[in-house]
Parts: structure tokens; sequence; C-alpha cells
């Protein structure tokens, strides 16, 4: 099992690091009855948006789009445990 939480960690951690580089940023126009503007993908501590009144990174979709990279993670982790070398239980080799 060692295999399989080593990867879902390891892919994990990848894929946040990706995401916290290209996150949703949204802005609320005041007097606006729609309740955002999707502006574009920015990196967590970008200011591209920063000319924008009300612009801020939209929490929702960096939600939405975490579960979707922790799914992924634990599909990779697996088929990373499934298909490894050895069959039966993981045992450290002496």
């Amino acid at each position: 099992m060692k295999t399989f939480y080593r990867a879902t960690l390891l892919v994990f951690v990848i894929g946040l690091a990706i995401l916290c580089g290209f996150a949703p940023w949204t802005s609320t126009p005041a007097g606006s009855s729609a309740p955002h503007n999707t502006l574009g993908f920015a990196a967590v501590w970008s200011q591209q948006f920063s000319s924008v009144p009300g612009a801020r990174m939209d929490s929702g979709a960096f939600l939405i789009m975490s579960g979707v990279v922790a799914f992924f993670a634990v599909v990779i982790g697996g088929a990373a445990y499934f298909f490894r070398n050895k069959r039966g239980p993981e045992r450290e080799d002496v």
C-alpha cells in the first residue's frame, strides 16, 4: 500500500501546484445582476487582474478543480499500485 499512498500524494501535490499556477479568477461588478463574471486563469499570487474592480480568485471553481485533481490522484495511485512489478503484499527486500 506504500506505493498507492506515495503515488497518490505525489500526483496530488503536483496537481495542486499546477492548479495554483492556473487558478480561476472572477469579478463581481457593482450593480451587476450576474453573480460573477469569469475573468480567466492566473496564478493565485498574481496581480494580472488587479485593474478589474472586485477581481478575486473563484474559490468555488478552485475547490471543484481540487476535487478533480484528488480524484485523478487516487486513480493514478491505484493504477501505480495495481501495475507494479511484484504481485502480492509489498515487502522490503533484504
